[in-house]
């Protein structure tokens, strides 16, 4: 999976192409990340929607309009049509995931920056670390699960499970008597800081790895 110089300018490219046609997604996402500093200024001095779940639900949102794009507009068969390495084309794909999220990343520390700058008494924290590696690591995890499914069954299947995976989260994290979710708590509530992030980019990396292997065999084997 060696990339020469050519290849990875060809990545670079496709990562552009889906940054660039969405100009509209970067006026949603300053929006979510508008919307979440009010949630985070509401509750009490809570980081969580403005430096974590903002950043995830942005690098979503490109991730999503990005395939989306390409569906509608049928990008796969022209992008086979010219002299481009399938593999490519997925691995341009996957790091998408971290050119996404910095934009989620940036979004809302220049939020939380103007926040402190006007003096907003909430504005009390900035983001971490655990914070960072939280978004790559939830970013790494659920495109990785998403992305083998988009390349074999397309875009429109992708999002029914997409659907389906994040009702079953949401069902699993509203029940306080999930034993899953008190051993994680009780994990995290055990374990040092610096244990956590390598734990957690470990996993992320794991995914990100293994499900770009099976992405690049399916879609090697894909006609079109």
């Amino acid at each position: 999976m060696l990339l020469n110089s050519e290849g990875e300018h060809l990545m670079l490219n496709l990562i552009i192409k889906d940054i660039v046609i969405q100009k509209k997604t970067f006026l949603y996402a300053f929006i979510l990340a508008v919307l979440s500093s009010i949630n985070f200024m509401n509750p009490g001095p809570n980081s969580f929607f403005l430096y974590v779940f903002s950043p995830i639900f942005i690098n979503y949102m490109f991730i999503n309009f990005a395939l989306s794009y390409d569906d509608k507009n049928k990008s796969e068969i022209a992008l086979n049509s010219l002299s481009i390495k399938r593999n490519d084309i997925v691995i341009a794909k996957y790091m998408s995931i971290f050119a996404f999220a910095a934009i989620g990343i940036i979004y809302s520390i220049l939020i939380g920056f103007i926040g402190k700058i006007a003096v907003l008494s909430m504005f009390t924290t900035t983001i971490t670390l655990n914070n960072v590696v939280t978004i790559l690591t939830c970013g790494c995890i659920y495109n990785s699960i998403i992305f083998p499914i988009y390349f074999k069954l397309g875009y429109m299947k992708s999002q029914i499970f997409t659907v389906i995976l994040i009702t079953l989260i949401m069902i699993a994290f509203s029940n306080p008597n999930n034993i899953v979710q008190q051993r994680f708590i009780q994990f995290i509530s055990n374990t040092s800081s610096l244990t956590q992030n390598s734990l957690a980019l470990i996993i992320g990396l794991l995914f990100f790895l293994i499900s770009l292997m099976i992405s690049i065999h399916i879609y090697n084997n894909k006609e079109f």
